[in-house]
């Protein structure tokens, strides 16, 4: 688990932060050029997020990208959900890369609930290892800019 008591430590630290932030503004900018290009509907929305939470396992950083729209006639928000994140535990670190729709009504070629559109997890890596994953990981979330078409979404 990541400790800063020392120099290393420290340089870990700073390395995690630096990447994840990194990571975030080029999800922010994909997921933003995504909405533009994408009709989400009225009062639609984009929301870039960054968590960090403790848990028993360890500590996570995630990087949530959420679009949140109405279904035509609709009153309950539906999401197009980009998530990456890194997790620090005692086993080592998990890379995890994914790609979801909730819907609240059908659209596409899905049906109302959770469809995982892509999903990769990498497990017992060093720091160093699943931030090199993580960094691939969010590049190949960044190539997938088809994925607004797959629950129906048409482009502009």
């Amino acid at each position: 688990m990541l400790n800063v008591t020392g120099a290393d430590d420290a340089e870990s630290a700073a390395l995690l932060l630096t990447t994840m932030d990194r990571l975030q503004k080029q999800l922010e900018d994909f997921t933003s050029q995504l909405y533009i290009a994408h009709d989400f509907g009225k009062n639609s929305g984009l929301v870039h997020d960054i968590v960090i939470e403790k848990h028993d396992a360890g500590p996570e950083v995630r990087l949530h990208h959420l679009f949140g729209f109405f279904a035509e006639g609709g009153s309950d928000v539906s999401e197009l959900r980009f998530l990456a994140g890194l997790t620090i535990t005692s086993g080592g670190c998990i890379a995890e890369a994914m790609v979801d729709v909730d819907l609240e009504r059908p659209l596409g070629e899905f049906g109302v609930g959770v469809h995982t559109l892509h999903v990769e997890r990498i497990d017992h890596l060093s720091l160093m290892g699943a931030l090199s994953r993580l960094e691939e990981q969010v590049a190949a979330l960044c190539a997938a800019d088809d994925v607004p078409n797959r629950p129906g979404l048409a482009a502009r």
